[in-house]
């Protein structure tokens, strides 16, 4: 993902208020039934003329909940943290 682990940590607390823990690089998030677990790792920035893009390779392990509960979850978190631009 182009993001920093903050700017993540900030868009996953949006989406799901008041059920994350952990942070600043591993973090527990649920939702109805479903529970993932969340491991973040530096990665080589992308750069594009004089811009500087921070990345981050983002793992994601379910504990809990039904395929249907999961897709809900990444449906949710990804709704969060798409930006502007089309």
């Amino acid at each position: 993902m182009s993001t920093s682990p903050s700017i993540f940590a900030e868009d996953l607390h949006k989406a799901f208020p008041g059920c994350v823990n952990g942070g600043p690089v591993e973090f527990y998030a649920s939702h109805a039934a479903a529970t993932m677990h969340i491991i973040l790792k530096p990665a080589q920035d992308r750069v594009i003329a004089l811009i500087r893009i921070s990345t981050l390779l983002v793992q994601i392990h379910f504990t809990t909940g039904n395929n249907a509960q999961r897709k809900a979850m990444l449906k949710r978190m990804d709704n969060y943290m798409q930006r502007g631009g089309g």
